[in-house]
């Protein structure tokens, strides 16, 4: 029985009431309640969930085991869409699948790193107020565990409330609580024995008057203040019941009918919870309905679990080792048959059966299932249970070439040790495999395992040596040298890095050939973006024919990044940013959005660079990934010098300097800062300091530098041909960005020699170029623009009005002022700005129609031909031209007519003739 009032409690009660009010405010936190079994708990838990509830909190549960991955989450997440109005794709987003595939069976595809998640949960529990329940938290694998501590950090400013139960032991949940308690994260409540008043208290609730004296006494001496025993012992006769809450479980058990017996026996073969289809299966002789009502009369049962975990433990303690055994190989066939994608559950049954063999084998099984789910820390935990199990040979190799398996992603579990723990068990790896004389093929393996983390964790030298000493070759081994040969950044290895993908991308699997597809568009980047283009193009069909979700995202973003180098073009990569927010591949979604965010800002479109930089930054931070932050920040920092903003430019950079990144970038942004604020000499000096910070082969990388260093180096007198040639000539000359000011310093310097033609001829080329971008345009009207001026060649009054109207919109007075200064100077009238001039439409403004633009597009919109606007508008033909063909670019439009019809509501022309 059990007591309808909860007893001697009172202080830790209010403790989780006080948290739950603190929740609801948006201050949320954790408790954890520890003790013994029996001691109260759960019941401590359950009333503290049914208070929140009450109060309007949505309360999700779980309980954890160790034959399930994530069970605990697993049943928190499942119980969270269950209920009406559960968060959908609005408000987690690319959580959304991240969540959906946290179940033990999932299928194998994008593996979710820990930290992802982690904040997938996160995002649910935080989209209303909620407690979440864990209980039998001991019971946890580790990355059950990773997520819970990932939550205790992330809680405070939330509406949340996590409680979780444990017993007190020394390892997992109760280390992890006490840390978290030493950091103010968590707060423990440690339940204690009831005292004798109180065990006297709790007798008269559970019989509805107080008991004899005689039985308090014997509840005292046997419970030791235990309410679990108590309520026991009170079921049965408390003066008669042995010494022991087995004694008290069984004598109710054996009340039973023998069906029912069966039933209990076979379900605590599974702990306290347990599939009543596998039970039944075993116990085909009873009717396990009728079993589980008989149980549940009896208050054993509570559903498909025991009401208290010792129940369990008493009815299996008193089977002897041989019937125990029996039932459990009956179990583990029953299972085996029935829930196929629980290998882990199905072991531990074959372990208890005596059937070691089969039992590893299971064990094999579940670490290459946890290991292709992204659960690496499981799946290195069960295979070296299975190593704990046997010592024959073959299930040794076969736990090996398992383990060897998991080697490399284990490296990516923990990135901050360098790969120490994954080069640890190899080398353990090997002394078993030295010790039981195994074949040089399985050391072997073990050796390319460990030089795949030698490249994850970027330990060059040290993978090349392991490759040596392993002495094999084949597609794996190309694939893994290659990548390891192109990480030493050295020219001459550049050759041999290729003809080895080459030769894995020729044999390999597909997952080999994919591996080697990525070596080689690393290798030909530098050198030639279309034979890039076209291994990504091969990587991803191959990914697609096979099936490979991962590699299929690693390459569409892939293709996306070489096209924005090719041609400044955002539609790949927007597919790629799509693809991973359908599959909630965070790690590539935030990819996207940096490569976006800088796409855009070369683009000139800053509202959409500083969404996508921001988006990139706010997720990295939350998942921890620093390195991928300052990218974010990076971007900001571009949009403010941009700007000519000098003060955000040098806070963001300063934050910048707080994700350890690159002098390169520190430098660049300062220097297009110091352009926009029309100051040369400083510009030139960053940018000095930009080429001393590379010291990589800049063909194995991609710079973002040189081509505005080079065009002002120009301008200035203070480059020549020989200088152009040599950067012209070179790898940078694929990329379009950099195409856009060689052209322009081409111009300036075919000007300078007096080659009018060529030099009329190269700025068309940069104009035709640089249409839908902003820095490398508009820093080319605005250098060019005096060149051309001084050398007579071009259109340089109309270049610099146009350099002038856009930076005057952008809102960098300085670039603007000194455009207007030499157009004063060379006697051009004086350019009127209306007042109206900030009257250009906002849809056409968010374009980036600039106000000249917008007044040939009035025009246009009248039907007026080219020659009647540049009559009207005293510009040339051809300028007019190249305002319409810009106007086509800003709005996405290709005909003229199409201009027309999508203009017309927008600026309220009339209609035609």
């Amino acid at each position: 029985m059990q007591s309808p009032v909860l007893v001697g409690r009172a202080e830790e009660t209010s403790a989780l009431r006080a948290a739950v009010t603190r929740a609801e405010h948006g201050r949320g936190g954790a408790v954890f309640l520890v003790g013994e079994p029996g001691i109260g708990k759960s019941r401590l838990a359950s009333e503290a969930a049914g208070h929140a509830s009450h109060r309007g909190f949505r309360v999700l549960k779980g309980r954890a085991s160790r034959a399930v991955p994530l069970r605990a989450l697993c049943e928190a997440v499942l119980s969270a869409f269950r209920r009406g109005g559960a968060p959908g794709e609005t408000q987690l987003g690319a959580y959304l699948p991240v969540l959906l595939r946290m179940t033990p069976d999932a299928p194998a595809g994008v593996p979710d790193p820990a930290v992802v998640r982690a904040e997938a949960v996160l995002r649910l529990l935080t989209a209303e107020k909620t407690v979440l329940l864990l209980e039998d938290l001991h019971e946890a694998d580790d990355e059950t565990l990773a997520v819970v501590d990932y939550l205790l950090d992330n809680l405070a400013d939330a509406p949340v409330l996590l409680l979780a139960t444990t017993r007190p032991h020394p390892e997992g949940a109760q280390r992890l609580a006490d840390a978290a308690t030493a950091r103010r994260t968590a707060t423990t409540l440690r339940l204690t024995g009831l005292g004798d008043a109180e065990v006297a208290e709790l007798a008269r609730h559970c019989r509805g008057e107080p008991a004899p004296d005689d039985v308090v006494r014997q509840l005292v001496a046997v419970s030791d203040g235990v309410p679990f025993v108590v309520e026991e012992l009170l079921d049965g006769d408390p003066l008669a019941v042995p010494p022991t809450v087995a004694a008290a479980t069984l004598q109710r058990v054996d009340a039973l009918g023998p069906g029912s017996r069966a039933v209990l026996e076979a379900a605590a073969l599974f702990g306290r919870t347990f599939p009543l289809d596998v039970v039944a299966a075993v116990v085909e002789s009873a009717d396990v309905s009728e079993a589980v009502l008989e149980a549940e009369r009896a208050q054993l049962l509570h559903g498909h679990q025991f009401r208290h975990a010792l129940t369990a433990d008493a009815i299996t303690g008193r089977m002897t080792p041989t019937a125990r055994a029996a039932l459990a190989r009956r179990a583990a066939e029953a299972a085996e048959a029935l829930r196929p994608g629980e290998p882990e559950l199905v072991a531990e049954l074959w372990e208890v059966g005596g059937e070691t063999a089969k039992a590893v084998r299971c064990l094999v099984r579940a670490g290459r299932h946890a290991a292709a789910l992204g659960r690496f820390g499981t799946a290195v935990e069960l295979l070296e249970r299975g190593q704990a199990l046997t010592e024959e040979p073959d299930l040794t190799a076969d736990l090996l070439d398992a383990l060897a398996a998991v080697l490399p992603l284990a490296a990516v579990v923990v990135p901050a040790d360098n790969g120490a723990r994954a080069f640890a068990l190899g080398e353990r790896l090997q002394q078993a495999l030295t010790e039981s004389h195994a074949e040089p093929r399985r050391r072997g393996a073990v050796r390319l395992a460990q030089a795949r983390v030698a490249a994850v964790a970027g330990q060059w030298e040290r993978g090349l040596d392991l490759l040596e000493s392993a002495r094999e070759t084949s597609a794996a081994v190309d694939v893994v040298k290659a990548a390891l040969l192109l990480g030493l950044n050295q020219l001459d290895l550049l050759p041999k890095a290729r003809a080895l993908a080459e030769r894995a991308a020729a044999t390999g699997t597909p997952e080999i050939v994919c591996e080697a597809l990525e070596v080689l568009t690393r290798c030909t980047r530098g050198q030639d973006l279309a034979e890039a283009r076209q291994h990504v193009q091969r990587w991803l069909r191959t990914a697609e024919q096979h099936g490979l979700a991962a590699w299929r995202l690693r390459a569409l973003l892939e293709l996306g990044i070489t096209d924005k180098y090719l041609t400044t073009g955002v539609g790949t990569l927007l597919a790629a940013r799509q693809a991973a927010l359908d599959t909630g591949a965070i790690v590539i979604l935030i990819a996207a959005d940096l490569h976006l965010g800088a796409t855009y800002l070369v683009r000139g479109e800053y509202e959409k660079s500083a969404w996508h930089g921001a988006s990139a930054g706010e997720a990295a931070g939350k998942l921890g990934l620093h390195a991928l932050g300052g990218l974010a920040v990076a971007i900001e920092a571009g949009i403010a010098a941009m700007h000519g903003d000098r003060r955000a430019t040098d806070r963001a950079l300063a934050r910048l300097r707080d994700h350890g990144e690159s002098e390169e970038i520190w430098s660049y942004s300062s220097a297009v800062c110091a352009l926009m604020e029309e100051r040369y000499d400083r510009a030139l000096a960053e940018f000095d300091e930009v080429e001393k910070a590379v010291t990589e082969p800049r063909i194995l990388r991609g710079t973002f530098y040189q081509g505005p260093r080079l065009l002002v180096r120009v301008a200035l007198g203070l480059a020549g041909r020989s200088e152009f040639d040599r950067l012209a000539e070179s790898h940078l000359s694929q990329v379009q960005l950099h195409r856009t000011y060689f052209a322009w310093s081409r111009a300036i310097l075919l000007g300078r020699e007096g080659r009018t033609t060529e030099a009329n001829a190269a700025a068309a080329e940069a104009l035709d170029l640089s249409k839908g971008l902003g820095l490398p345009r508009y820093l080319g009207l605005r250098l060019a623009g005096p060149r051309a001026l001084a050398d007579g060649w071009g259109e340089p009054l109309e270049w610099l009005r146009e350099a002038e109207e856009y930076f005057h919109q952008l809102g960098v007075p300085a670039v603007a002022a000194a455009c207007r200064a030499v157009l004063r100077e060379a006697g051009a009238p004086k350019q009127r700005r209306r007042r109206d001039h900030e009257t250009v439409p906002a849809a056409l403004r968010k374009a980036g129609v600039t106000v000249r633009e917008y007044e040939v597009l009035c025009l246009v919109v009248e039907r007026f031909g080219n020659a009647e606007i540049a009559e009207r508008l005293f510009l040339s033909p051809r300028t007019v031209e190249r305002h319409v063909a810009s106007l086509k670019a800003r709005t996405g439009r290709r005909t003229r007519a199409d201009l027309i019809s999508h203009a017309r509501p927008l600026i309220g022309g009339s209609t035609p003739m």
